[in-house]
């Protein structure tokens, strides 16, 4: 009987290495939206720009990808990830796509400090960024935009849906990308007609 047990024992554990591996998680990451060959809205070398501390929803800021479920309910992916934090990606792509449209490097992201004289300041807080895969991305963000001294100049919501490509993660994520850009298009735009 202990043989038994003891066979019974060893078996189980090499059951599970003959049963493969269980997949690892997948890694996904924003990208900029304007391309690096394409002209700038406007070129502002000049300009100076303090990116301030993206706020978004506690839901959203975690390493795995949150999609709504119904009405009212949230779905938490385990195995589709963020490779890092979304709220330092976000920021990351917005400032590269800031950069490219205005024609200007001098961009600072908090929480690093502007190390060149500071024209305005963006303030952006994001009130919805997703959906479910397969379905159209929904970004609601409230931006404001200030001066040096931080007083506000322009205050206003932006809301979008972007369609995905495709039902994929690959694609949701794309999208995701997608309505950020034509958000920092908008900002770009405001900011470039400001003297």
């Amino acid at each position: 009987m202990k043989l038994r047990t003891g066979i019974l024992l060893l078996a189980l554990p090499l059951a599970g290495c003959l049963g493969g591996a269980t997949p690892g998680p997948h890694y996904y990451t924003l990208s900029p939206a304007a391309a690096e060959d394409a002209p700038p809205l406007a070129a502002r070398p000049e300009l100076g720009l303090v990116l301030g501390q993206i706020d978004l929803p506690r839901y959203l800021d975690r390493a795995e990808m949150v999609t709504r479920s119904g009405e009212h309910g949230l779905e938490v992916w385990n195995r589709e990830r963020w490779g890092g934090s979304l709220r330092t990606d976000i920021a990351r792509v917005v400032a590269d796509d800031l950069s490219q449209l205005l024609g200007t490097s001098r961009i600072a992201v908090y929480p690093a400090e502007a190390r060149f004289p500071v024209s305005y300041r963006l303030l952006l807080e994001l009130l919805e960024f997703g959906s479910a895969p397969g379905f159209p991305v929904v970004l609601r963000v409230r931006w404001t935009i200030a001066g040096a001294d931080g007083g506000a100049i322009a205050v206003g919501q932006t809301s979008l849906v972007q369609a995905p490509a495709s039902p994929s993660w690959e694609d949701y994520v794309a999208a995701h990308s997608a309505a950020l850009g034509v958000v920092t298009h908008e900002l770009a735009e405001r900011l470039a007609a400001l003297p």
